[in-house]
């Protein structure tokens, strides 16, 4: 699924930390630039701290609006395998939905997000999210928000 290039979407990801998501998170938004990368990550980092990222069991929000972002992005991972400690109080994550807001973006941008993560408020939705075991599904699934 490709929403006017917002949304960036894997499956099945072999990610085993935090820091493994964070670091995909700004290769994906980043690409080339290893110093950008790097501050998108400390980023990520510095906004855990103040407050969990975490919206629902197995499920983190991580999200954060900079200017080393050139374009925004909704990043959706699908765990191979669990993380099984996010961090010290949080356990078994199985799905990342991470926001990466350029600064200063449109208006119109910023409503596609704000409709995203309206949608994650439904527990079922997030449920189904987590259960969906095949591709073509899953894509489905997100498309209907």
């Amino acid at each position: 699924m490709d929403n006017n290039g917002l949304y960036r979407i894997y499956v099945n990801c072999e990610l085993t930390s935090k820091e493994d998501v964070y670091t995909f998170m700004s290769d994906v938004v980043c690409q080339d630039d290893l110093a950008q990368k790097e501050v998108v990550v400390n980023q990520f980092n510095q906004r855990e701290k103040a407050g969990s990222t975490l919206i629902a069991d197995h499920v983190m929000l991580p999200h954060i609006e900079s200017n080393h972002i050139k374009n925004s992005h909704i990043i959706v991972i699908r765990l191979a395998k669990p993380i099984l400690s996010w961090d010290e109080e949080t356990k078994d994550i199985r799905l990342v939905m991470g926001i990466l807001l350029k600064e200063h973006e449109n208006v119109e941008i910023k409503k596609k997000i704000a409709m995203f993560t309206r949608s994650l408020a439904h527990e079922d939705y997030l449920n189904r999210l987590l259960t969906i075991s095949e591709r073509d599904t899953f894509y489905q699934a997100l498309k209907k928000f």
